[in-house]
């Protein structure tokens, strides 16, 4: 038998421990988070491990008896000989539980070394649908130039037709979580009124979970009022010395634009300090992929997936 990693649930005792390593090492990734891996702590179960310099990551609720779901090792990638012994490393845990390995947040450096080490044990494809949009501050906050000005536009147009009726707050009290519940609530009402949707349920799930510990997981955003109403929110934390994820925007569709209000007055408001804003994965939604593409990605974050090709017996 194998040495088992000491694996154990991720918790807020966990934090201060793990978030430098994350900011050291994310690759702008906003799956290399500690706030995400927490708040999503009811869909993949993240366990983690850290020894040896790298940060071990086991989603737990998605693995079977037969197949173990990991996150890539996490550490200094530029050791190439390191990350082989983790990979390695994690090999030996699942052989120890009789299961096979996938890995997935495999970025493109990552996928590189599997391919050049590990081309006989792992089978490694590109997963577009998991690509992560990164663009860089300025043109989030300016939106300068021939190609957003539409965008420009429609911005222009919002605070024209709103002058006067509308406030951006940044959120800084117990108070305004307390405001945002009943209006996450409602949105969730208005979007699964006539069907059930269990992505949305989870994502319900961890925003209620990341408000519930807005301050301790050092997440940071803005509410958009209209005519004193909560027109809507977003937010989002760190990802590392000069990168920040958006994480969460929702807004009241029957308010023309509020969507491009909340993705510019988040990015001016909160991160005048990071060079780079990570707006996530599009998940094959066409929708989501176009708003996305449209604002023009400075970095498509590559995303791979990779499996081992025999079935460990």
């Amino acid at each position: 038998m194998g040495d088992r990693m000491k694996f154990q649930p991720i918790s807020l005792d966990l934090k201060d421990r793990l978030v430098p390593h994350y900011h050291a090492f994310s690759g702008r990734s906003c799956q290399h988070s500690f706030v995400s891996s927490y708040c999503m702590a009811g869909k993949y179960g993240d366990e983690v491990c850290l020894e040896d310099g790298f940060l071990f990551t086991h989603r737990s609720l998605r693995s079977t008896d037969s197949e173990r779901i990991y996150l890539f090792p996490l550490g200094d990638m530029t050791e190439e000989a390191a990350v082989c012994r983790a990979v390695e490393k994690v090999l030996l845990d699942a052989h120890d539980h009789h299961a096979r390995v996938t890995f997935r947040t495999v970025t493109e450096e990552a996928a590189k070394i599997l391919q050049t080490h590990f081309a006989d044990v792992f089978l490694t494809e590109e997963v577009r649908d998991y690509a992560e949009y990164i663009y860089t501050h300025d043109k989030l906050a300016l939106l300068a130039g021939h190609e957003m000005a539409h965008k420009r536009y429609d911005l222009h147009t919002f605070e024209r037709d709103y002058a006067g009726r509308y406030t951006v707050s940044v959120i800084q009290t117990p108070e305004q979580i307390g405001e945002i519940l009943p209006f996450q609530e409602w949105w969730m009402e208005e979007k699964t009124e006539h069907e059930e949707d269990v992505q949305l349920e989870r994502e319900d799930e961890s925003i209620r979970l990341g408000l519930a510990h807005f301050f301790e997981l050092g997440l940071s955003g803005i509410i958009v009022y209209v005519d004193g109403k909560m027109a809507g929110y977003a937010y989002g934390a760190p990802l590392s010395e000069d990168s920040y994820d958006v994480m969460i925007e929702k807004g009241n569709r029957e308010i023309p634009d509020i969507y491009k209000v909340l993705n510019r007055d988040l990015v001016l408001f909160c991160c005048k300090e990071y060079a780079y804003i990570n707006r996530e994965e599009d998940l094959g939604v066409e929708g989501l992929r176009t708003a996305k593409l449209s604002y023009k990605p400075d970095i498509l974050l590559r995303k791979f997936i990779a499996r081992e090709k025999e079935t460990y017996e």
